[in-house]
């Protein structure tokens, strides 16, 4: 009697093309989770730089109106007649005098109270003497991030808004900073927290 043997282990052809399939799915599947880990990528690269933006845009209009505040309620007839910087600020704030927008730490209404900016740095004010007389103030904005600290400076400064700006440690006693000077100046992030204080200093 005569058997015919067959390979009982040979895949037939349609489990060889299964198989192929199989490989170009498993391909496919990872080339567009790939394409959505990218597309992620830009979406929210776009997101975080759009916020950036807004939060120097908002910052830039803050110091502003708090300069243009200082000016038209704390000025008297002889200066700037405050025994401390934290006096003047805690009168602005207790006037409601500054952007809504901004942090205030403590009670307004006890004339203590302090300011922040959106980044968590504190935001002051210091009396200044010119000509022997407290004529001036100075605003004071820290932990301003890097890329922010380079577009204040030299958007402010472009602006006019104060005769003297100071980057960390380095004044610029006629107001005036270049993007090459900011760029130079302004340290970099300690992980997401910026490093940066920059000072506004007006003579009247």
């Amino acid at each position: 009697m005569k058997f015919n043997s067959e390979s009982v282990c040979k895949p037939s052809k349609a489990s060889a093309v299964l198989a192929h399939h199989r490989g170009w799915a498993f391909i496919e599947q990872g080339s567009i989770a790939l394409i959505v880990l990218v597309v992620i990528s830009i979406v929210l690269g776009g997101y975080f730089l759009l916020k950036s933006n807004v939060s120097v845009g908002k910052e830039s209009s803050n110091i502003q109106s708090i300069i243009t505040s200082t000016q038209n309620l704390l000025k008297g007839s002889d200066g700037y007649t405050f025994t401390s910087g934290a006096k003047m600020m805690g009168s602005l704030i207790q006037m409601h005098a500054l952007p809504k927008t901004m942090t205030v730490r403590g009670t307004a209404s006890s004339g203590n109270a302090t300011l922040y900016n959106g980044w968590g740095g504190a935001v002051t004010l210091s009396p200044v003497t010119v000509s022997g007389f407290s004529n001036g103030f100075s605003l004071t904005y820290e932990l301003v991030p890097q890329n922010a600290c380079v577009q204040l400076a030299t958007q402010l400064s472009r602006a006019g808004i104060a005769d003297a700006i100071t980057i960390n440690s380095t004044a610029h006693s006629d107001g005036i900073v270049t993007t090459e000077e900011a760029s130079a100046q302004c340290s970099a992030d300690n992980g997401s927290t910026g490093t940066n204080k920059i000072i506004f200093t007006l003579n009247s």
